[in-house]
């Protein structure tokens, strides 16, 4: 998700990029600077761009949104649903890299994909956007704590915008092998809901994907909405209208999904997390059955 960084990663972050400390005053030991002694910056540490993985797949579903298949040399880590995984490329001599969930399932070994959004006049996007299969690229470990919690035998609840279904598709995956834990014939209500907000319809990722597993797996559904359906390239849409968070209290009424069974899990914009928070709240869900990965944009990160 371009531009933006985990909550995570901001955490312990100082303005200058490295860790928070607590204003404790001189250490113990070390002897104090004169006054109006003039420091010596220190000297940045330019990371070297070492490639260790190929892109190997790209598939452009609008002029800004696509997604990039990456196949690591060592072949790809253990990773927890949900994680993200950090890319690299060179430009303009420096290393400069960008955070993205990966949509893999888990176990797999061979490639990853992302699901990345151009900005134009971005650094990193555009650089991205000129890479071909073929080309190297790097790529760190596997991080982040936006996971499944293990054992879980509540509905899954997965409320997105844009290009923060990623994680998703992965979870999705994860949540269905599960051995079952109850009879749904009983209930009515799925296992897993994917809710899904875009504003122009084409930029419904994996929608093919998902109208598909709904058809065939009844556990499972997926509840795609486009907000502007007015703009001529929405004509054909036929779909659900409005922002995913104004239709979450209808989809959890027409899912007879009860807050006491199931977990919300947000991912995408800020605004978008914020007012679905608060509708899941005026529902009744719990604090802890609502797990957000929160993103902001950074100057620069783009």
């Amino acid at each position: 998700m371009d531009t933006l960084l985990p909550t995570s990663d901001r955490a312990g972050i100082g303005s200058a990029g490295g860790p928070l400390r607590p204003g404790i005053g001189p250490v113990e030991g070390r002897k104090p600077l004169p006054t109006g002694a003039i420091v010596a910056p220190r000297p940045e540490r330019r990371r070297e761009f070492i490639p260790n993985s190929t892109l190997v797949g790209r598939t452009d579903l609008t002029p800004l949104i696509s997604r990039f298949t990456v196949r690591p040399d060592a072949g790809v880590p253990p990773f927890r649903p949900g994680q993200y995984f950090s890319l690299g490329l060179q430009i303009e001599g420096k290393l400069v890299l960008r955070p993205y969930s990966t949509a893999s399932p888990d176990g797999e070994t061979q490639s990853l994909e992302f699901l990345v959004r151009r900005v134009p006049g971005g650094t990193f996007t555009p650089a991205l956007w000129q890479v071909v299969p073929g080309n190297r690229v790097w790529i760190g470990p596997p991080k982040g704590l936006f996971t499944l919690q293990p054992d879980d035998t509540r509905t899954h609840l997965f409320v997105s915008s844009g290009t923060g279904i990623a994680p998703f598709i992965s979870m999705l995956d994860a949540v269905l092998r599960r051995p079952p834990t109850r009879s749904l014939d009983s209930t009515g209500r799925p296992l897993v809901v994917v809710a899904h907000g875009v504003s122009h319809a084409s930029e419904l990722a994996y929608r093919d994907r998902l109208i598909a597993l709904a058809a065939a797996d009844p556990r499972f559904r997926y509840v795609p909405s486009v907000s502007r359906p007015d703009d001529p390239g929405n004509g054909t849409w036929m779909g659900r209208t409005g922002r995913v968070e104004a239709n979450l209290a209808r989809t959890c009424g027409e899912l007879m999904l009860e807050p006491a069974d199931t977990i919300a899990y947000l991912c995408g914009n800020p605004e978008m997390i914020e007012r679905s928070e608060e509708v899941l709240c005026s529902l009744g869900f719990a604090d802890d059955a609502v797990v957000s990965e929160h993103y902001w944009t950074a100057a620069g990160l783009s």
